[in-house]
Order: structure tokens, then sequence, then C-alpha cells
């Protein structure tokens, strides 16, 4: 595969792990290169590292296609540092757009995936409806819990998030908001950030600690549940592929632009929830406009990978 194709990929996928609503999976899934991810993920394992003494660090690095995941994961990297102050504005400023463009994008793409499935069958569409039913009632999770600190907490919160972020539909970004702990993480990627570029030394401690704690997260959530995802791959391919394709369409109803804000009020807490509504019900500028733009987009987006996508064979180890 190309190094600068596969590199944007990356950024991209980078920048939808920034967005609540939006799954690094999905992207992965839309651009191609879900499958050769999740085989070269699970290949990383005690076995694969201690045979580096007997056959030598080439034969490691061939194994777990060391070449592919570097060049994702600089791309991913790179999407995360570029874009976390960038998508925070477009969220906090042209959020219907941005929200229009993601919907764009997996309504498109469902059409594309559902073409990898080996044999239709009918019965395919009772996992496809639970991958929904899953995804819409994880959507409807409230997420206005308060924010922990606590380094085990952090810790447990990454790692269900990245199980999360390789599954289309559900957003890690948003695991992370329900259990409360995305500010914490966001705050320190931001930290983290001002520490290498700026040299700005304050709590430079704590900000490497809990950079630690997030990446061990990360790297234990990818390494365990890339190995269910190959089984899962391997064993139910076609079932796999529906149950996704249902988790990315009930995963719809979480990024939809258009949500009034509903305030509750408590003796103790003002706490608000959203409902979702037509545009001509919104409580604001609901932007028809450059929303259909940015939806249209999404899906030309999408034509367009797949027009260039050069031919990806998955790895069958």
């Amino acid at each position: 595969m190309n190094f600068l194709n596969l590199y944007f990929k990356g950024i991209f996928m980078g920048i939808a792990d920034l967005v609540p609503g939006v799954s690094g999976g999905t992207i992965a899934l839309i651009l191609g290169v879900y499958e050769d991810l999740i085989y070269s993920l699970s290949s990383i394992s005690f076995s694969s590292i201690k045979g580096i003494r007997k056959n030598g660090i080439l034969s490691f690095w061939k194994e777990i296609n060391g070449k592919f995941l570097t060049i994702l994961f600089s791309g991913i990297l790179t999407g995360v540092i570029m874009f976390t102050y960038i998508i925070d504005w477009l969220i906090l400023h042209y959020s219907i757009p941005l929200w229009a463009f993601f919907i764009g994008l997996l309504l498109s793409s469902v059409k594309f995936i559902n073409q990898k499935i080996n044999s239709p069958d009918w019965k395919l569409i009772i996992y496809l409806i639970l991958g929904f039913l899953l995804s819409f009632k994880i959507s409807l999770v409230d997420s206005n819990f308060s924010t922990y600190n606590n380094e085990v907490f952090l810790f447990f919160s990454c790692l269900l998030a990245v199980s999360a972020m390789l599954l289309p539909g559900i957003s890690g970004a948003f695991i992370l908001i329900v259990l409360g702990a995305y500010t914490s993480v966001i705050s320190t990627i931001k930290s983290f950030i001002d520490l290498i570029l700026f040299q700005n030394l304050t709590e430079a401690k704590l900000v490497l600690t809990n950079t630690f704690i997030i990446v061990s997260g990360i790297v234990f959530g990818l390494l365990i549940f890339s190995k269910i995802f190959k089984w899962l791959f391997i064993k139910f391919h076609d079932q796999t592929l529906s149950f996704l394709i249902g988790l990315m369409i009930g995963g719809i109803n979480n990024i939809w632009p258009w949500q009034n804000k509903i305030i509750i009020k408590t003796s103790e807490l003002e706490n608000y929830t959203t409902n979702i509504v037509l545009p001509n019900k919104y409580e604001g500028d609901p932007q028809i406009i450059l929303s259909i733009v940015f939806f249209i987009f999404g899906i030309l987006l999408v034509f367009v990978i797949q027009k260039i996508e050069t031919p990806n064979v998955s790895k069958k180890n």
C-alpha cells in the first residue's frame, strides 16, 4: 500500500477518534484498512516477542506487519496532535456541519462495506439488527457524569474506550464521556503537546504520568481486543461485518446534527440532556445550506476514496 495513502488514512482515523460520536473503527472500515489493522495487532503476543531472540527482529517485524502498523499509527498520532485544538474549535463553532459531514461519510460507506460480505443471506439481518440495537442503546446513555482523575480508573477507561474505537459505530471518545474520563484525557493530550512544543513545564510530572497511563491503557486494549475481533473475523466473517454495519447505523442517533438542549434541574445540580429534532425545530441557526454541502462532501469523499483505493488483501494468519 502507498506510504502517503496509508499515512493520510491514519490521520483521518486520529481525527475521528477525537470526536465524540464518531468511531475510528468506522473510518478504518470505510478506508479499507480495518481487517488488516485487526490481523496485524492480533499478531503481537508474548510468543511473537519471545521469538525475536530465536528468529531475529526482522522476522518479528514481518510477522506483525510492522511497516503497516508504523505508518498507520504515525498518521493516527499526527491526526490527534494536529487536530486536538481544531476539533474542539469545530465542535464549539461548527458542530452541525461537522456532524452532517460524518453522517454523509457513514451512510455512503455502508454500501461499500456490505460488498465485503462473501455470502449474502437474509439471516445476516439478525446480526445487523443486534448491532443496531447495541449501538443505539449506548448512544442513549447519559454522558453527563463527573470527571475522575484516579489513575486506575483512567487506565481502564482508556482500555475500554479503545475497544470501542475498534468497533465501527461506537465512539471511543463517547465511551470516555460516559465514564467521565473524556475531559481528563483531552486535557492531558493538550498539556503533553504544550510540554513538548512549548516547553511548558507546569505540572510536568503529572502530565507525563497521566500520559503514560493513557498510552498503557490504549496499548493493552488494542492487544486484547484485536485478538477477539480477529477470531470473530476468522470464524464469523459475514456475521461480524453485518453486526458492524448495524453498529454504524445505530450510532447515527449520537451524531445527529440538530439536537436541542434540555435543562434538568434537581435540588442540588443543574444538568442537561438533548432531544433530536428536525432542522426547522432546532433552537438556533440550523446552518442547513452549509450542512447539506458538508453532508454531500462526506458522501462524495467515500466514493473518491473507493475509486483511488489500491486493492488491499487482508492477511489471513
